[in-house]
């Protein structure tokens, strides 16, 4: 026994020297931003949820923001800076996250709420695929102030992502600090006051904002992909997706609204064109309906922003930025007559 007990020992040695030095690394590195004063730089890692990193920001800002972009990643694809020229006296925040529901909507909102922020104006972003997923609960790997968890178990939950068996060779560049993937090591721009990625804001990031034109590079790619079937055929006659929205979820929808008429918000809720061209199901959309009004945009389904493939990124999943101008432009427009 006691051999076997000093086998273990020395077996183990490599194992917690191992444990030491990634440990050591990791905070060193300080991947999640959880240790240091939080800097408002570039992400530093692609997996790191969007919505968490923008939650940090907004605890030590000291701008004074009244408006909020809400949603999963495609509604960061609205300009915050392009919607303070559309709305007078607004400051927006990007407050976008990856593959968004609508509970973690509501915590952001409810966050905001409790932070003392006016909350003016919001334009929020549905999905049909993402935001009423697994009854719409908010992630446990997002900002622990959001999803209410522990904040040690918030941390170790960051930490075991780089710990075996988990960790891998891109995984040890970010520790090492060498180049890594795109993926793992995205250097994404964070606008310093608006929080928009991948740009900071400037007048010539908003004359190029609504250019839809593609060069032949992009084109081609996207034909062979039409070719591939990767683009695939949509049906001819429109298409509904089953029944998301639970008991749970309305009581969710319900407290947002209640958060917009505590604050006389002005809010736009924007159902995106997503390339299925499925939408919500008739008593789903019935039930947004009823409790955002005629605040509520469809610009799902079939039409000319989802006939049109050249619309979407390579992967399908996203539409292209001006995509966004578009549709808040032909919003506007339509408030205006």
């Amino acid at each position: 026994m006691k051999k076997f007990l000093l086998k273990l020992f020395y077996f183990s040695i490599p194992l917690l020297i191992l444990l030491i030095i990634v440990t050591i690394l990791y905070i060193k590195r300080d991947i999640y931003q959880d240790f240091a004063p939080f800097q408002n730089d570039k992400m530093r890692y692609r997996p790191h949820r969007l919505g968490d990193i923008s939650t940090k920001k907004l605890l030590v800002s000291t701008t004074q923001y009244n408006s909020f972009i809400l949603g999963s990643s495609r509604s960061v694809s609205l300009y915050a800076c392009y919607m303070q020229q559309k709305i007078k006296n607004s400051s927006f925040f990007q407050y976008g996250n990856w593959i968004e529901t609508i509970g973690g909507i509501d915590a952001r909102l409810k966050l905001i709420d409790s932070l003392g922020y006016e909350i003016d104006n919001v334009v929020i972003y549905f999905d049909t695929d993402h935001t009423f997923f697994e009854e719409g609960k908010c992630y446990d790997d997002d900002h622990y102030l959001l999803s209410k968890k522990n904040k040690l178990c918030y941390f170790f939950l960051h930490f075991k992502n780089f710990m075996p068996p988990q960790l891998n060779l891109e995984k040890i560049k970010i520790l090492l600090n060498y180049k890594s993937d795109y993926f793992f090591r995205p250097n994404s721009e964070l606008d310093f006051l608006t929080n928009d990625q991948g740009h900071i804001c400037s007048d010539s990031i908003l004359a190029k904002y609504g250019n839809s034109k593609l060069d032949s590079s992009q084109i081609k790619e996207i034909d062979a992909l039409v070719e591939s079937g990767f683009f695939y055929e949509r049906e001819k006659t429109t298409q509904y997706k089953e029944i998301q929205i639970s008991d749970s979820e309305k009581n969710i929808l319900l407290d947002i609204k209640a958060i917009f008429q505590k604050h006389k918000t002005n809010y736009y809720i924007i159902i995106s064109p997503l390339y299925d061209q499925l939408k919500f199901n008739i008593e789903d959309m019935n039930t947004i309906q009823e409790i955002f009004g005629n605040r509520v945009y469809d610009f799902s389904g079939i039409n000319s922003y989802t006939n049109n493939v050249y619309n979407y990124i390579p992967e399908r999943n996203h539409f292209r930025n001006y995509i966004s101008k578009f549709m808040i432009d032909s919003i506007f427009q339509e408030e205006s007559y």
